[in-house]
Parts: C-alpha cells; structure tokens; sequence
C-alpha cells in the first residue's frame, strides 16, 4: 500500500539528533514518552507494468489521498521495551473524465513493540514486532486497505558516523517481514536514511523506503492503489526540519517513487511535529 510511509522511523530521528543519552537515544526511557501529528498527500497519475513501461491513467485520472495520523512511542519500565503505534485516518479520491471517487475511513492501526537487543560501538542494534489492525470495512472504492490483520517484525540498525562529527548526524538501516492474514500478501520492507545538521536548529535528511509485495493476486487497480497487492516500489524522500526547542520540532518533506513494478507512480509531500514529553 504505496500511500503508507515510515513515518515513525523520521520520528526517531528527531528524539536522536536533539539529545545524547547514556543509554539508547532512539528509545523513550521511564519518564519520557514521544508524540507526533503527521500528515502526507500522495499522488499518482500514471503506473509501470511489469515490465517498467510507463503508463497514464485512462481517461486523464488521477488517484490521491491525504493521511493524517498520530504516532506515539512509550517506554514499558524502561527504554529496553517501547510500546508505539499509531492512529491513521484516509482521505481517498479517484477522479477522472468519467467518474468521481471518495472515501474517508481508518486505517490499518498499528500497535507494537520495539526492543533494545545491543549496544554497538556508536551504533544501536534494535528489533520490533507490529500487529495491523484494519479500523475500516471495504465498502466504498477508493478503499482504505486490504481489510486483513497483518504482522510485521523488523531488524534495526541505527547509529553515527564520527568522522562526519560527533552526534551532528545519524545513518538508519532496516529490514522487515510484513504478512498479512489469512493468506497474503507477504513484504519485504527495506528503509534505509541518512540525516545530518545544517546549523543551529536545522536538519537534512534523506531516505529511501521499498516494499517488494507478492500475492497471488495480480491485478492492478488504478482507482484504487492500496488493494494492489502484488507489486514492487522504492521511493526517495527529502526532508528539512528545524527544532523550535529541544521538546517541539517541526519537519516538512518532499517525496517521488524512483522504482515501481505493477506500482502507481507516487509523489507528494509530508509534514509532521515531534513533541516529546520528559516528566522526570
């Protein structure tokens, strides 16, 4: 479901790059809890077939959706074990010569959580385990999701580059196993993203987010994008963000899918606020 981001994963970054912790920065330790407001709009007029042929929409349509949610990260006894989750809501449109379509509904909510495994010579070794809760009845094109319970789980490697300066920037690696019940699809979910400082309360950073889906469903849906299930899609993000205080940040990002198979071609922009609540 191209619409969906890693959105939490930018949220992460923010708690990392304001603060130096003896223990793992991208967790929330007792005391401490983390929320973020977010909102994207993403856009496709076209698609790539299987073979990487670019393809319009019939009949001049275009498929676009906003998507407010709200992430939230708490500790459970200590940083070691994070509950996080969050809230979606879909603003789903269809339009073309012919035909106009929308749906507002919930999401998939997402509720999981994130362990501390290892600390590594300026590197943090984490993992996480994520249940998918479809919040939404498929019955109003354009739908919201595949209406199936899902579970994800996912291996990360977080940390800095001391040669670029200490604590100034930050790289990410992910990799994750998303399955969706009772049958499929099966994702193999890669994030990756490098972020550095740009002066006093500025910072830069990009990342690259794929998904490789298989199902046995095939088929392509061009006025409704997130029930495609088989399909391939890397997307390139930037993002600027400037933190106001160390507790509130404000980010603002651009986004263009590089790579599709049997995948609209997405584009689009994303906002969000971190605002992290320490009451120790």
């Amino acid at each position: 479901m191209r619409a969906k981001r890693n959105y939490f994963f930018i949220f992460l970054f923010a708690l990392f790059a304001t603060e130096t912790l003896a223990q793992n920065p991208w967790q929330q330790d007792r005391g401490q809890a983390l929320i973020s407001p977010y909102l994207s709009n993403y856009r496709a007029d076209a698609y790539r077939d299987r073979n990487g042929t670019k393809i319009p929409f019939e009949n001049n349509g275009q498929f676009q959706n906003y998507n407010p949610r709200i992430y939230f990260s708490l500790p459970l006894g200590g940083y070691k074990v994070n509950i996080f989750g969050s809230i979606p809501m879909f603003f789903n449109t269809y339009e073309d010569s012919q035909r106009k379509q929308q749906n507002t509904d919930l999401g998939d909510l997402e509720l999981g959580l994130r362990f501390h495994l290892k600390e590594l010579k300026n590197h943090y070794l984490m993992g996480s385990v994520t249940g998918f809760i479809p919040a939404y009845q498929n019955n109003q094109l354009p739908f919201a999701g595949y209406d199936q319970f899902g579970m994800e789980g996912r291996l990360i490697l977080s940390g800095t580059a001391p040669w670029m300066g200490e604590y100034n920037n930050f790289h990410k690696i992910e990799a994750g196993f998303r399955y969706f019940f009772p049958s499929d699809p099966a994702q193999i979910r890669l994030y990756s993203s490098q972020g550095i400082r740009l002066g006093k309360g500025f910072v830069l950073m990009g990342e690259l987010d794929g998904i490789f889906s298989f199902s046995d469903d095939s088929e392509f849906f061009e006025n409704n994008l997130q029930l495609v299930a088989d399909f391939s899609m890397l997307k390139a993000a930037a993002n600027l963000g400037y933190e106001f205080t160390p507790k509130i940040s404000l980010y603002g990002g651009l986004f263009h899918d590089i790579l599709n198979r049997n995948s609209g071609i997405g584009r689009g922009f994303q906002v969000f606020s971190v605002i992290r609540i320490d009451s120790k």
